[in-house]
């Protein structure tokens, strides 16, 4: 059996480094179902290592993918199922009235959800989004320029 390896621990810089190769990869083709194809993560590995020192593997690469598509997720459906929401771009977080808040975390916590997603969810009232630009990259419908 395989040894599990580390949790890598993610930097504001290591993310925009991240991001930005993702971008090159969908650039040249290597996601062409939604998700990296093998070359795209070889890459990806590769690049990486070459631009940030930082030696992580495919795992811990695509762990952070699925991290940033389901907090994108989450995001996109709070925006488009939210009306009358302001952004507030200093902080990167959705402007809301703490009733607002108390009456949609409701609807989304029910006892079907697992206890993390709870929490998870719960943190979006307080948590901010700053590579959400960023984020249309790999996760939106077109690839921002």
């Amino acid at each position: 059996m395989a040894e599990k390896a580390e949790k890598a621990v993610w930097d504001d810089a290591h993310v925009v480094h991240f991001i930005s190769i993702c971008k090159e990869e969908i650039a040249n083709g290597n996601r062409p179902l939604g998700f990296l194809n093998p070359i795209g993560w070889k890459n990806l590995v590769e690049k990486f290592e070459a631009r940030t020192g930082k030696n992580l593997t495919r795992t811990q690469l695509k762990n952070k993918w699925d991290s940033m598509k389901k907090e994108y997720t989450w995001f996109m459906e709070l925006k488009i199922a939210a009306t009358g929401l302001g952004w507030d771009d200093a902080k990167q977080t959705v402007d809301a009235s703490k009733e607002w808040w108390d009456e949609h975390l409701q609807v989304l916590l029910n006892p079907i959800v697992i206890a993390r997603q709870q929490f998870e969810r719960q943190t979006w009232k307080h948590s901010h989004f700053p590579f959400l630009c960023l984020c249309l990259v790999c996760h939106g419908s077109k690839i921002a320029e």
